[in-house]
């Protein structure tokens, strides 16, 4: 039986699964399988009783991590993803992670402090998410998109031209911070246009998972740039 790691998304959400199945491209001996909790909003703490049993039901199918694939954590702050990642860990029998635990990974990796970020709402979103990562925020771009599913109707275009904007300010690495965004679909053309690093949020998920699943993602990295990925 192939690997597989379980992916728990916000209920409104229409974008993960799409960029999870774009970056196993790069991965076809990996599964990854799927589970929802009730969105209530972006400033919301997390229900724990309710990512518990997504986990539970998610070892059913013989996953061997699992990952919170939505991007609240960085403005909570990130003792409540690690709080979130011990629940869902216990619950499922195995690894755990989260979109935020992830990305904060990935920019200490790259050394990336003075951050952009595309947000779908309001511009003051950005800045309790950067701090929240461990970065300053130097610019960003909200969307107004105060609906979550209505930021999966984003079209692509709009993310790529926020982009551009932010990298103005000369960051070390811009975030399209929202997991209901269609940044996978820019990120590596943006990346080769800007000379930037380009974190998309859905796809930072996805490579967290994979690395807590144990996969050597270095090799692939390269690869999930080709394909547009902003794998970071």
């Amino acid at each position: 039986m192939r690997r597989a790691f379980g992916t728990i998304l916000p209920s409104s959400n229409r974008m993960v699964e799409r960029a999870t199945g774009a970056v196993l491209r790069c991965f076809p001996e990996v599964d990854a399988c799927f589970a929802r909790v009730a969105y209530h909003g972006a400033g919301v703490g997390y229900d724990m009783a309710a990512y518990r049993e997504a986990a539970r039901l998610l070892a059913h199918a013989g996953v061997e991590a699992v990952c919170w694939n939505g991007s609240r954590g960085a403005a909570l702050g990130l003792a409540a993803d690690e709080a979130l990642c011990a629940a869902m860990a216990e619950a499922a029998g195995c690894a755990a992670t989260t979109a935020a635990l992830g990305t904060r990974e990935v920019l200490r990796g790259l050394g990336a402090r003075r951050l952009g970020l595309v947000v779908q709402g309001e511009v003051g979103e950005a800045q309790a998410a950067a701090a929240g990562l461990g970065g300053e925020l130097v610019a960003a771009r909200g969307l107004g998109v105060t609906d979550n599913l209505a930021a999966a109707a984003v079209a692509p275009g709009v993310i790529a031209s926020a982009v551009r904007d932010v990298t103005g300010a000369r960051p070390d690495a811009v975030l399209v911070w929202s997991t209901n965004l269609a940044g996978f679909e820019v990120a590596g053309a943006l990346e080769a246009e800007l000379g930037v690093t380009v974190v998309d949020a859905a796809s930072a998920g996805v490579w967290a998972g994979l690395r807590a699943l144990g996969v050597d993602t270095a090799a692939a990295r390269a690869m999930g740039r080709m394909f547009g990925l902003g794998c970071g």
